[in-house]
């Protein structure tokens, strides 16, 4: 089997994350790390790499400050785009035009109309596409979308509470380019698209992996009042999401970023028609009755209490590399869990979850968001 050569266009936290995953196949003989581009030289250097990937190795690998120059070396098949959302510049569709194989990181753009024209340009260039969503890939939530494939999903409600503090190291050189001073764009608005878009789209995702497409989204969001804005990290306190899903399933979201907590929590359930699932430390759990009904007594609680069975704990961000780079070897693009047609109704859901929350909790229809005049200039740059 011939190596498929990979490069990476942004060398920071999530680009990062890929290259360690992919020096392990490339030490297995499957793959070979061909260029790196960085629009910063410093996240380039070899020292700095190896301080996060210690068994990085330089030689072979070429380095680039500009996407023009990398992509016309003709020196890559595959190509890991890892770029902060509102920093596109028609990487992708440069790439799939010209027969490049592209992982795309999420939100693959703060602009659904920018975002249609990657997904164009990728299925007309017949090149295979995934984006970032790893959850997919993991074992217990695998097992729960086995366990509910012919139940009557009802209601996915999802509470994720953080601190705003609580970031990774950022790379992104953001206080050159009017953005945060202290680099951390995931809790600017302007950069990150909201806490939902940046962070809340995994979890809608996931919620759309166990129970189908969404077909509209309703939100409020609490701004973050002046006096508590620091480093620009101007995210709203408080996002709540409501959702309608294709099969007339409901789900809620709320996420909730606040300072000086230094605190986090959250759960997420499922109910289907006669019964719920839960995420215990252990495992998902699903509660349910499967006696004679009606029953003579209530059922005690271990009676109802069903944990469900999943493979051992895996690494999904391992997994998700491996699927997309053999997908490529093996010319399998169906065994990709989020192609990046997939990926667009997560993209339009949170995007249009900003847009309701401007128009003072609209319902908006995410085919019509997608596609009425009405919405053209929230769709574009």
């Amino acid at each position: 089997m011939t190596q498929l050569r990979v490069g990476i266009l942004g060398v920071g936290q999530r680009g990062l994350q890929h290259l360690g995953e992919l020096c392990s196949l490339q030490k297995a003989g499957l793959i070979r790390v061909t260029a790196l581009c960085d629009a910063w030289a410093d996240n380039l250097s070899t020292s700095k790499i190896q301080s996060y990937i210690p068994e990085y190795l330089s030689e072979g690998v070429n380095l680039y400050t500009s996407f023009q120059e990398m992509i016309s070396q003709n020196i890559i098949d595959v190509l890991y785009i890892c770029l902060p959302p509102g920093t596109h510049n028609g990487e992708v569709v440069a790439a799939a035009r010209s027969g490049i194989h592209v992982f795309v990181e999420k939100p693959m753009s703060l602009y659904y109309d920018e975002a249609a024209e990657m997904e164009e340009a990728i299925n007309t260039s017949g090149v295979i596409a995934t984006v970032g969503f790893q959850q997919r890939y993991d074992s217990k939530n695998i097992a729960v979308r086995k366990f509910l494939e012919n139940r009557r999903i009802v209601l996915i409600s999802s509470t994720s509470h953080g601190a705003l503090e609580n970031h990774s190291i950022k790379h992104t050189h953001t206080e050159e380019v009017g953005g945060p001073g202290n680099r951390v764009w995931t809790a600017n608005f302007a950069w990150s698209g909201s806490a939902v878009v940046e962070g809340g789209i995994h979890t809608v995702d996931l919620m759309r992996y166990w129970c189908g497409d969404i077909d509209w989204v309703q939100s409020v969001y609490v701004p973050r009042a002046e006096a508590d804005i620091e480093n620009d990290g101007d995210n709203p306190c408080v996002c709540v999401v409501n959702f309608g899903f294709r099969n007339g399933a409901v789900g809620t979201l709320h996420i909730s970023k606040l300072r000086k907590v230094f605190h986090g929590s959250g759960d997420q359930m499922i109910l289907w028609d006669h019964g719920h699932l839960s995420f215990d430390s252990d495992g998902p759990v699903a509660y349910y009755y499967d006696g004679p009904y009606p029953p003579r007594q209530p059922p005690s609680p271990a009676e109802t209490r069903h944990p469900v069975p999943f493979e051992p704990h895996n690494d999904s961000l391992g997994d998700i590399n491996q699927t997309f780079i053999n997908a490529i070897a093996k010319n399998r693009p169906e065994s990709i869990k989020s192609s990046f047609s997939d990926a667009m109704n997560s993209l339009a859901a949170v995007l249009a979850a900003n847009l309701s929350h401007e128009l003072d909790g609209e319902r908006i229809g995410l085919q019509g968001f997608a596609e009425d005049e009405r919405f053209h200039s929230s769709r574009n740059k």
